[in-house]
């Protein structure tokens, strides 16, 4: 069953029903879903669907050639086309004029990786025949910085041919529940926070095992599917795999900025913002910024940290890569109850500001809110930090607070939330407090948010019900 994606496959189909040819670049990490979402966006359309493989240029033709003319229902005198210029003229003599067909090429950079003149052949192809026809054509790949710098930059000979470029990213909460069917939400936060947005790491999800048992099974055990997951993610984008990992796991434990980082890696200063930058590239880390810093003030503003772009690579480098021997030791249990459990529900509570934040956005506009906030997003500023700070045009704010707990949220917790506040702004139009809780609230925090309009209560437990 395909869960989710559903922004997705809406600006695919819309693509679809367009009335021109259309050419779209659709690209994101390994275990991302990508394929999944092409398989379901096809399925009921007249497509070809071929998945590029490791082999050479030769075996290529010869694999793709049956599916074509399969597709088409027209022979050609031998079992393999001479060349991929003359496949590209087969498939243009073919196409109907009334209904549009779906080229589907996955995996893309493996075929340029045998033939690598294929980019300029294509290029070619759709100049002068393809694009006037009634076709989609869709290249899809997983190499993040093959398909940015070698298909979508300037140098390449498919720049500004493209009609769209789709990245796929991780699965939001809401989304990704749709694979915890019969967990209560707090469970599926759980889980989300360890396997975070990745359709395929949460396809693993036992719903009849427990957290733990789960996560012994899909990561923790010597030869599981995601024991060294993050490492071959590594190796498949990048050299140096071993300062990269140095500079991940210091993230991992907290070191967010970049003096912090060199000096806990050893690496140099004015180095360290090439292998940044090519984390980011890859979305494995993100800058942020205080919530309230302007777009424009950003690039010389010296607030930024650096903080890990998915839940699974936090838990993953602050529980397991330090861990490594000793799990190959088989001494799991011991550390998950040991070295884990003790700091899950910290651990838990930062993803569950993400999913605040992020559910905030998704009702933002909605006349839910009080208020349609612009920017929205964590805030600190010299030991002082809160959790949402997001604000409108008209100078109106609200400001979050969220506890993974296991009581209730009380007077004590808006109280000090009030008192931070000043610290980002004495003068706003209108101040609004949001406050989400694993636990509910205590009746007298319940009784004042019905006097008080400016008072926003999330309990999560039964947010969703």
């Amino acid at each position: 069953m395909f869960i989710g994606r559903t922004n997705e496959l809406t600006y695919l189909n819309e693509k679809y029903s367009s009335s021109q040819s259309e050419f779209i670049v659709l690209y994101g990490k390994r275990r991302i879903g990508k394929t999944e979402l092409l398989k379901e966006f096809v399925h009921d359309k007249k497509h070809i669907f071929y998945a590029g493989n490791q082999i050479t240029d030769f075996m290529q033709l010869k694999r793709i050639t049956p599916l074509i003319t399969k597709h088409f229902n027209q022979k050609i005198y031998s079992d393999s086309f001479d060349g991929w210029e003359n496949l590209f003229i087969y498939i243009s003599e073919q196409l109907s004029p009334h209904e549009k067909t779906v080229l589907v090429f996955d995996e893309f950079p493996y075929m340029v990786e045998a033939n690598t003149s294929i980019p300029s052949i294509l290029q070619s192809s759709w100049d002068h025949m393809l694009k006037d026809k009634n076709i989609m054509l869709v290249i899809c790949g997983s190499s993040m910085s093959f398909m940015e710098k070698d298909i979508l930059s300037e140098k390449n000979p498919l720049y500004g041919r493209t009609t769209g470029v789709l990245k796929l990213n991780e699965m939001d909460f809401l989304s990704a529940r749709g694979f915890m069917p019969g967990l209560t939400i707090n469970e599926q936060i759980a889980y989300y926070s360890i396997f975070s947005g990745v359709p395929y790491y949460l396809s693993l999800i036992n719903s009849h095992l427990t957290l733990q048992e789960n996560v012994v099974a899909n990561i923790m055990g010597n030869g599981s599917v995601l024991f060294n997951e993050p490492e071959f993610l590594l190796k498949q984008e990048l050299r140096e795999v071993n300062v990269y990992n140095a500079i991940i796991s210091t993230i991992a434990l907290g070191k967010t900025k970049s003096n912090e980082i060199s000096q806990l890696t050893g690496v140099d200063k004015n180095k360290l913002p090439y292998y940044l930058n090519s984390l980011i590239n890859l979305g494995i880390i993100k800058k942020e910024f205080p919530s309230t810093i302007k777009t424009k003030e950003l690039t010389k503003s010296r607030a930024g940290i650096y903080i890990l772009n998915s839940s699974f690579f936090k838990f993953y480098y602050r529980f397991i890569y330090s861990y490594i021997s000793e799990l190959m030791d088989r001494n799991i249990d011991i550390l998950y109850e040991d070295l884990i459990e003790p700091q899950l529900s910290e651990f838990i509570g930062h993803t569950f500001e993400d999913i605040a934040i992020s559910y905030l956005r998704s009702i933002n506009g909605s006349n839910t809110l009080p208020l349609r906030f612009v920017k929205i997003g964590r805030w600190w500023n010299r030991g002082t930090e809160i959790d949402i700070v997001g604000y409108d045009l008209k100078n109106n704010y609200v400001f979050g607070e969220c506890k993974w707990r296991n009581e209730k949220m009380g007077m004590n917790v808006l109280k000090q939330l009030q008192e931070k506040s000043l610290s980002v702004t004495r003068h706003t139009s209108q101040k609004y407090y949001a406050l989400f809780s694993k636990s509910g609230f205590t009746k007298e925090l319940e009784d004042l948010a019905k006097l008080d309009s400016n008072l926003l209560l999330f309990d999560f437990s039964t947010l969703f019900k």
